[in-house]
């Protein structure tokens, strides 16, 4: 069986984003499972990072009640050639966001059904002040059972 190949793009820019992204890096790729992780910030993410993945990681920050200016890049960037090649990609997001997180979900959202992607979980909206402890035991949860799921075909 071929090992299931997951990217994680993320933007990171604070230290506790950082904490955030360190902690889905290390977990999937200390897990058990046989999946391949490739972890890129944003700003590095091209059509060609899209070459043989099963599934999709994304982590931003919400920024003046939207997605990041390097996720909306990524997304304008790539949006027309991934459109019709990556049909059906299985992809969860989580945002750090010190509102609501609302606007960043809505806008992703619709940029997820354009693209005919399948979130096959709920957004992981970790907002509000930081709370480290909370907040890395719900992303841990949430990245493993995405990757468990990518390892087993669920997904």
């Amino acid at each position: 069986m071929k090992k299931k190949n997951i990217l994680f793009a993320h933007h990171s820019p604070s230290e506790n984003t950082k904490k955030l992204s360190k902690l889905v890096k290390n977990k999937i790729e200390t897990a058990t499972l046989d999946v391949k992780l490739t972890t890129l910030d944003l700003i590095d993410v091209n059509t060609s990072s899209f070459k043989e993945i099963d599934g999709l990681i994304i982590g931003t920050t919400e920024n003046f009640g939207y997605m990041s200016g390097l996720t909306k890049d990524f997304f304008d960037r790539c949006y027309d050639v991934l459109k019709d090649k990556t049909e059906g990609l299985p992809i969860i997001y989580y945002v750090r966001a010190g509102l609501d997180g609302e606007g960043c979900k809505i806008a992703l959202n619709k940029i997820l059904i354009g693209l005919r992607w399948r979130q096959v979980l709920p957004p992981l909206i970790l907002k509000g002040s930081w709370q480290e402890e909370d907040y890395l035991k719900q992303l841990e949860k949430f990245v493993l059972t995405f990757a468990s799921g990518i390892e087993l075909g669920i997904y």
